[in-house]
């Protein structure tokens, strides 16, 4: 089989001129071995590694396609596929199917279904970008953005710390020594001296 030379990169939408929060991240004990849940759908670490395994063989190593991108897309698919069939511009299976064969895959009737989602996803994104002006590329994300807040998603912190509704990225967890720091303990002043007001107290 032939590597294929494309890029299958996580969406990079436009700047959005509308800014989205950040989602609240981590599942619950409900959706375990998920590693993300968008409104009622469940997409599991199971299904991210399946696809995971489909895809880096398709592209090469040397892409350096990380799992984390893998569920980017498994997010996103629904939301990039019918916006592009909205278009005229739809990608069904089977368009999919013939891209893979095109980028060298020996047989695509054999892709897991979690990766021929990724693979629409990044068909559809493409479609979605191009020949199109930047305003109305715009539009389509931020409309994008709004439907995936208004039914909301969870990352689990395995993969990052939620989506960013403005860029679609999945935003790296924070390690916790950086989300904390210790608090001055205020020594007593040396005798016959007086605390300086408003000083920083020494630890």
């Amino acid at each position: 089989m032939t590597r294929s030379p494309r890029l299958l990169a996580a969406v990079a939408a436009p700047a959005l001129a509308v800014v989205l929060a950040l989602t609240v991240s981590g599942c619950d004990t409900r959706e375990s071995g998920a590693a993300a849940v968008v409104g009622d759908r469940r997409i599991s670490v199971a299904a991210v590694q399946q696809a995971y395994q489909d895809i880096v063989p398709l592209v090469g190593q040397d892409q350096q396609i990380t799992q984390g991108q893998i569920l980017n897309l498994l997010i996103l698919e629904p939301y990039l596929t019918q916006a592009a069939a909205s278009l005229g511009r739809g990608v069904s299976p089977a368009d999919a199917r013939l891209d893979m064969k095109a980028a060298g895959m020996d047989d695509p009737t054999k892709i897991s279904y979690p990766g021929l989602e990724v693979w629409r996803a990044n068909l559809a994104n493409s479609a979605l970008q191009t020949n199109r002006p930047a305003n109305e590329i715009q539009t389509t994300y931020e409309g994008i953005g709004k439907q995936l807040k208004s039914v909301g998603v969870q990352v689990n912190p395995r993969y990052g710390a939620g989506l960013d509704y403005t860029d679609f990225s999945i935003v790296p967890e924070k390690p916790n020594w950086l989300a904390t720091s210790a608090t001055p303990t205020p020594t007593a002043a040396a005798p016959g001296e007086e605390p300086t007001p408003g000083a920083t107290p020494s630890p």
